[in-house]
């Protein structure tokens, strides 16, 4: 049955509804002055309310982000790299990995050995890769844009697991904005301090045939070192191709970490910081052949530090 409003002769209204048993129970209306004092108190204890669950709130999103209370949660501090944090295990003497190095050829002290790999590789068993004695492992992250390598967190995280110290490279193409690609990148790998910097790898292998002038391809590598390097507070360490080299030499490894080719012996330019020395090397835990790589930790620190008030590497394009 539904509820009544029965006006009342002193011009005060009631509302009735009947129970069960038929009889009907009368609400009495409260005076304005009791509705008054009753509305102020609620209000006072929903402020109370609103002011204790928000305190707590930010509390614990500080005390979960490690920073201060005080830090406004909307404008969080710019990611800043620590490069002391940035390490390889070194390699063991009689360590298996060794029998990859050219004949004649021996680890300094500030040297360590590594992979570089893909889904190329397809799964890979990284307890034994670390068991041979290989310190860190540079593993594809994305190729161009709207592409993420399928193997790459599963290598990633199997690297960390087994003590390697994991880097992330990406297949620069040039049938897409560099910006498009760095976004790309910054996707599947944001900073990590603890990782070796970010690798760019420049061939002409890949499904892109363009290939725009010099200027123009260049404009679009700035385009995408800039966007990682502000994001991971480092430069990228820098590789090509040959072929690359000779249609459109090498500006964009100025002032950055070199990752060079040379098979059976050192490179011949001395401040290297990775050394490529063969691409059919034999890991255990890996079927195929595999790159097999040297990195000097120091010279990659130094070289991929941004002193301090420089920003992104560009290069003049004609016409600008």
């Amino acid at each position: 049955m539904p509820v009544r409003d029965c006006r009342s002769r002193s011009g005060t209204s009631s509302h009735l509804w009947r129970v069960r048993s038929g009889t009907v129970r009368t609400v009495p209306r409260f005076t304005p002055e009791q509705v008054r004092r009753r509305q102020l108190v609620a209000g006072a204890l929903a402020l109370v309310l609103v002011l204790v669950i928000g305190g707590c709130t930010v509390s614990l999103i500080g005390a979960l982000r490690g920073g201060d209370d005080e830090q406004a949660l909307t404008d969080p501090a710019p990611f800043t790299a620590d490069d002391a944090a940035m390490a390889a295990a070194a390699t063991p003497q009689g360590a298996a990995a060794l029998e990859n190095l050219p004949e004649g050829v021996e680890l300094t002290p500030d040297e360590v050995m590594g992979i570089d790999v893909s889904s190329h590789q397809q799964d890979i068993d990284w307890a034994q890769v670390a068991g041979d004695g290989y310190g860190f492992a540079y593993i594809k992250a994305t190729e161009g844009s709207g592409f993420t390598d399928t193997h790459f967190q599963q290598n990633w995280d199997g690297a960390r697991a087994a003590g390697l110290t994991p880097g992330a490279y990406h297949y620069f193409t040039l049938c897409s904005p560099g910006a498009d690609q760095a976004a790309d990148f910054l996707a599947a790998v944001p900073p990590d301090d603890s990782a070796l910097p970010p690798a760019l790898d420049l061939e002409f292998d890949g499904a892109c045939d363009d290939r725009p002038e010099a200027d123009r391809a260049q404009a679009e590598i700035d385009a995408f070192t800039a966007v990682i390097e502000e994001a991971w507070g480092r430069r990228m360490v820098i590789y090509s191709s040959s072929e690359w080299r000779e249609h459109y030499g090498l500006p964009v490894s100025d002032g950055r970490p070199d990752w060079l080719f040379s098979a059976g012996e050192r490179p011949v330019q001395e401040d290297w910081a990775v050394w490529q020395m063969r691409f059919d090397g034999t890991v255990s835990g890996i079927s195929g052949g595999v790159d097999i790589d040297v990195a000097r930790i120091e010279v990659l620190r130094d070289h991929a530090e941004i002193p301090e008030g420089e920003g992104a590497i560009t290069h003049d394009v004609a016409g600008d």
